[in-house]
């Protein structure tokens, strides 16, 4: 796979039912004829536990889509005090779909790489 594009969005962490802000970061790669997403976060550990996350939870992506972020294995006091949470691979055929789910690649084409998706 090629990387392509990587940017930085502002999201929403579901866990339960409480919503909190949380950053992520989403990389693209070019696999074939289709894009893939890969989007992680880094949440505090302690914070994780303290909202009853267990191994997964739901993140809202800037444009508002709904992903599913977990980890391997519950937590616990033991884990690193900082938590990677993933997203299983998103699969996009189509540019205009990966840039409609990530507005902030959208953001991005703007500058030096604007075609770098689109090719």
């Amino acid at each position: 796979m090629a990387h392509i594009d990587n940017a930085d969005g502002q999201g929403q962490l579901l866990i339960g039912d409480r919503l909190s802000p949380m950053t992520y970061h989403v990389s693209v790669e070019k696999k074939d004829s289709t894009l893939v997403a890969r989007v992680e976060l880094q949440a505090p550990r302690d914070w994780l536990i303290k909202q009853g996350f267990k191994r997964r939870a739901t993140l809202v992506l800037g444009s508002g889509d709904r992903v599913e972020v977990t980890h391997d294995g519950q937590i616990d006091v033991s884990d690193s005090l900082s938590i990677v949470l993933k997203v299983k691979d998103l699969v996009y055929r189509e540019s205009e779909n990966l840039l409609e789910a990530f507005p902030e690649l959208a953001a991005r084409q703007s500058g030096t790489n604007k075609n770098s998706i689109e090719q």
